[in-house]
C-alpha cells in the first residue's frame, strides 16, 4: 500500500527532514484546492498550517506530493503527530490542473492562539494567491 503526503515545509526536497521520506517518489508541485488555511513561521525553523477562521478566506498553501509506503507514513506520523499536527485528506492541484487527495499535517489550534504565540511571517512567500514556506536558511 502506498499513501500520498502533501509536504509544505521541512520535508520538502531541500527540507533538513526530507531525509524521512525514504524512498518517497517526487509526484510534483501542488497547490491546497480550497483556499481554507494560513501559513505561519515558527522561529525560522518549520511553518505550522492551520485553519483560518471560518469568516475568513484563508489561503491555498503551495508544496510538494510524495508517494510514501506505509513505514515511512507511520515514522512521519509519529514525528508530526508528537509536534500536535493532526493528520487530514486535502484536495489538491497542480499547474496542469490534474486533481487529486492526499493526507497532510495541520495544527488544529486556532488564529488567536498563533498571534498570542508570536508566529512569524518571515520565511513565508505570498505570491498569486497562495502562500509557500522557504527557509532561506537551508537552501
Amino acid at each position: 500500500y502506498k499513501v500520498r503526503l502533501f509536504t509544505y515545509g521541512t520535508l520538502k526536497k531541500e527540507g533538513r527532514l526530507a531525509a524521512l521520506l525514504g524512498n518517497g517518489k517526487f509526484l510534483g508541485e501542488y497547490y491546497t484546492l480550497h483556499s481554507v488555511f494560513d501559513l505561519v513561521d515558527y522561529h525560522n525553523a518549520f511553518p505550522i498550517a492551520y485553519f483560518k477562521q471560518q469568516r475568513e478566506k484563508g489561503m491555498s498553501i503551495k508544496g510538494e506530493l510524495y508517494e510514501i509506503d506505509l513505514k515511512t507514513t507511520d515514522t512521519i506520523n509519529r514525528m508530526e503527530s508528537n509536534a500536535d499536527y493532526t493528520p487530514i485528506i486535502v484536495d489538491l492541484i497542480n499547474e496542469e490542473g490534474v486533481l487529486t487527495n492526499a493526507m497532510m499535517f495541520v495544527n488544529v489550534e486556532n488564529e488567536e492562539h498563533m498571534k498570542a504565540v508570536g508566529f512569524t511571517q518571515r520565511n513565508i512567500v505570498n505570491e498569486k494567491g497562495h502562500k509557500e514556506w522557504i527557509n532561506w536558511g537551508e537552501h
